[in-house]
């Protein structure tokens, strides 16, 4: 499993993160006004996105990290590095059953 595209779609959305504060602010200071709904999308859905994106990096920078420690012949390491992308895709569901548990609460707070 490579991380590379991850690293990539994290640093994208980090940067349309903070450009869209920065294009934002500067819109708002000039007198046009944009829909807060639509602000309020935008930045949850980049949020979601950047979520679901660290979730192979960071579990990548720990295996690492524990085999640059010595932990490399634990179960659980070993256990984590033969089945990375399982794992990955576990969390995953959890996040996306949190995310469809609360949709209901979602959709009133953003459509109200």
């Amino acid at each position: 499993m490579s991380i590379k595209i991850y690293v990539i779609i994290l640093a994208s959305c980090f940067a349309l993160l903070i450009g869209w504060a920065v294009v934002g602010g500067m819109l708002e200071s000039s007198g046009i006004k944009i829909d807060p709904m639509t602000i309020e999308v935008i930045a949850f859905t980049l949020f979601l996105v950047i979520g679901f994106a660290i979730v192979p990096i960071m579990i990548r920078l720990f295996i690492r990290g524990q085999i640059k420690i010595g932990n490399g012949d634990r179960a659980v390491i070993k256990f984590l590095q033969a089945h990375e992308q399982k794992v990955v895709y576990c969390i995953w569901g959890f996040y996306a059953f949190g995310l469809i548990y609360l949709l209901p609460v979602i959709k009133n707070d953003l459509f109200q």
